[in-house]
């Protein structure tokens, strides 16, 4: 039986990922910073015997450190994290509050760093252990109205990838999974925290995003299939570093790669919504 570790279980992705693998056989350590008060997950560990919950803020180096010696002292080693707990606050650059980027940070690419740097020396000593690491089609291209989460999401990828070489002798290994829209709580976030306000300068970009996410919820992945490729992250013997997850994922990060930046910034040239939706449309058509 897996030990395994996953943060930001309250909800979406870390909640449907902790069942999934608790249903598979492994035991899972479901964490939250008040997981009491998720109902949604005590529901889920009172129907699953392999699963227990514990108080884990990835914000605060004493709940890390906590919650991992209570995990190694009662299981003896940690087969696998899953770094999940995640924000998004969605946005102009220009007008993002300081305060609620720098929390974006401390959540997306801090608390990763807390967790993983207090399950290596166990794992080291093993000479065994998977870090996964939840990041996004926005950890490889950055789009208008949300550029502080894309910007926590490269800077994770860029620290994954040296971890996953600094490990690699240690015989541990480091996977990134990269969701494209999947429904989860964050989308209705996303479309809360974004202004429409005509008088923006930015009003177009607002305006768009805020689209975007509202059809995202219609036509995003569901948190299970990420589960899935989550399990394969764990499971594999290879040597991969990134998994693209649902059914957007894959097509979008080709189409990006097929772009010229140029071409990519032009698309925030003036136009219409009709016409901009068309270019868009065009340029992410699978080919």
């Amino acid at each position: 039986m897996r030990v395994i570790v996953i943060t930001g279980c309250s909800t979406g992705i870390g909640l449907v990922t902790a069942r999934h693998l608790a249903r598979r056989g492994d035991r899972v350590y479901a964490t939250a910073r008040h997981p009491d008060r998720s109902a949604a997950l005590q529901e889920v560990a009172s129907a699953e015997p392999n699963i227990r919950t514990l108080a884990l803020d990835v914000t605060d180096s004493g709940s890390v450190t906590a919650a991992i010696e209570t995990v190694l002292s009662g299981e003896g080693h940690i087969d696998a994290l899953v770094n999940n707990a995640g924000i998004g606050v969605f946005g102009t650059f220009e007008f993002t509050p300081e305060a609620e980027a720098r929390a974006t940070f401390e959540t997306n690419f801090w608390g990763v760093m807390r967790v993983t740097r207090a399950v290596l020396p166990s794992m080291r000593a093993r000479k065994k252990g998977v870090i996964v690491n939840i990041s996004s089609v926005a950890g490889r291209l950055a789009a208008p109205g949300m550029g502080v989460y894309p910007a926590s999401k490269f800077a994770l990828e860029a620290a994954s990838e040296a971890l996953a070489r600094e490990v690699y002798s240690h015989g541990i290994r480091v996977a990134l999974v990269e969701p494209g829209f999947v429904v989860t709580p964050i989308l209705d976030k996303g479309i809360d925290s974004l202004p429409l306000d005509a008088a923006s300068p930015y009003a177009d970009v607002e305006r768009r995003v805020n689209m975007m996410f509202t059809n995202a919820k219609q036509v995003g992945s569901d948190p299970q299939v990420i589960a899935e490729v989550i399990e394969e992250a764990i499971a594999s013997n290879a040597s991969k570093l990134r998994y693209p997850a649902g059914a957007d994922a894959s097509v979008v990060l080709a189409a990006r790669a097929r772009m010229s930046d140029e071409d990519w910034i032009a698309l925030g040239r003036p136009m219409s919504d009709e016409e901009y939706f068309a270019e868009v449309a065009r340029m992410f058509t699978p080919q």
